[in-house]
């Protein structure tokens, strides 16, 4: 069986999701390992750890391919909460320009 992983947002994630990777907070403990079924009482916790999204371990057997358009989304979205804390000016600002113009030639 062919596995593989998608960043899902948190509002997307629902209960029996598996975790693709660890969950760390942001002192790089793991909260949850990799390979957790999810539970709804985890799902409603990770809002107090600053979660806004998780790599799920996704069954290609079972699932179709998610729209582009979503896939680009997501991959922003994971771009915005990476680079959330760093400043909007600067060499950090200038790689973060760099992976979005990136993510979007990739996916025309």
């Amino acid at each position: 069986m062919n596995k593989r992983h998608h960043y899902l947002p948190l509002q997307s994630v629902i209960a029996d999701m598996v975790l693709a990777d660890n969950l760390l907070d942001k002192l790089g403990h793991v909260l949850l390992p990799a390979g957790t079924c999810l539970t709804p009482a985890m799902i409603a916790s990770m809002h107090h750890h600053d979660v806004h999204q998780l790599s799920i371990l996704i069954d290609d057997t079972s699932e179709p391919e998610p729209d582009a358009a979503i896939s680009l989304q997501v991959k922003m979205q994971r771009l915005d909460s990476l680079f959330r804390h760093a400043e909007k000016d600067g060499p950090i600002a200038k790689l973060l320009a760099y992976l979005q113009k990136y993510r979007l030639e990739e996916a025309q």
